[in-house]
């Protein structure tokens, strides 16, 4: 087990940080957690099986400059496709799991060509009495750092809005391929004329994708007050409906001096802006009200605060239910 710890230790302190880490969080904005793991267990397995049973035998097949080109290339293109927001592309994300661990795997694998965990695991393998125990540890090593990476983007995911984390994994993307790509000797033997036309191209797909990205967030905005304003409207109905079964069932409705009368009058928009005052509810009578049928209203404000918690503080007509609400519930409690 001292190849095994060994391993881990010496991975887990090398990626904590680096790339690895950081291309893990930025995966977790588009694919699922268990893909990611899986992705990264794969790539990293093949990637340091290859230099511990092969080890420098690779590059006389494949240059390892040309692999990393096409690293570099792979991580452009994971910026771009990055900037997209589509419901249809969220989708298919989610139900093609292998698709999404074929492209983590392939990111993992292609980005560690020739980095230090590589040449790391290649060493150690060189010194180990198992080799297998030693790529074990440094497989769980790269997972457990991605781990770490995966948690810190879910937690900065709950607190930061889906486009922020989108660009900065754009960001992240674009500045590991450009750098893969403009330090390759194969393109920088092709002078500057070829690598201001490849920055150019770069750059163009980057803006195309930039406008189709500026695009769909504004159709999301769009799509978002719809579907608002069509929750607003069936929670009202169904606020109507709770309220009524509240009402004691007077002859005349009496919304001047009732507080469920008056509760009727708000949803069925009787009531004028400027009746939107707490004192004219203080005013109100308080009858002796079902404090359950109450409760089933204050539940289901809560159940519409959840999905909207700003409408807390800025829905007069709501806040004004809600006073009248706890007033009942509070007043037939003392009561009681």
């Amino acid at each position: 087990m001292n190849d095994f710890l060994q391993a881990f230790a010496l991975i887990f302190i090398a990626e904590m940080g680096d790339k690895t880490q950081i291309m893990a969080m930025a995966f977790a904005t588009q694919y699922k957690i268990k893909q990611i793991l899986i992705g990264v267990f794969i790539g990293a397995f093949i990637n340091h099986g290859l230099a511990i049973m092969l080890g420098s035998v690779l590059t006389q097949f494949i240059p390892i400059e040309a692999l990393q080109l096409v690293a570099g290339v792979l991580f452009i293109a994971f910026g771009l496709l990055s900037l997209s927001i589509a419901e249809d592309e969220e989708e298919n994300l989610g139900k093609n799991n292998y698709g999404a661990i074929v492209t983590v795997s392939l990111a993992f694998f292609l980005g560690e060509l020739g980095d230090k965990t590589q040449l790391t695991a290649l060493t150690l393998s060189t010194q180990s009495a198992i080799p297998f125990l030693t790529l074990m540890g440094t497989v769980t090593g790269m997972v457990v750092v991605s781990s770490v990476g995966i948690f810190i983007g879910a937690k900065l995911g709950n607190k930061i809005p889906e486009h922020f984390i989108r660009v900065g994994a754009f960001i992240i993307f674009m500045s590991f391929g450009l750098s893969k790509i403009i330090s390759s000797e194969y393109v920088i033997s092709m002078g500057t004329t070829f690598v201001s036309l490849l920055l150019g191209i770069i750059l163009v797909l980057t803006i195309f994708r930039g406008l189709i990205f500026t695009r769909q967030l504004k159709e999301v905005k769009v799509s978002a007050l719809k579907q608002h304003a069509e929750d607003l409207k069936n929670y009202r109905k169904a606020l109507q409906s709770s309220v009524d079964h509240l009402c004691k069932g007077c002859s005349v409705c009496k919304d001047s001096i009732c507080l469920v009368g008056y509760m009727k009058a708000l949803l069925s928009d009787r009531v004028t802006p400027d009746r939107f005052d707490s004192s004219i509810i203080e005013s109100l009578e308080v009858d002796a009200f079902d404090v359950s049928k109450a409760q089933q209203v204050k539940f289901l404000l809560e159940d519409y605060y959840k999905e909207y918690p700003d409408e807390r503080l800025k829905n007069a007509e709501l806040m004004s239910i809600e006073a009248i609400i706890n007033r009942i519930i509070h007043n037939n409690s003392m009561n009681f």
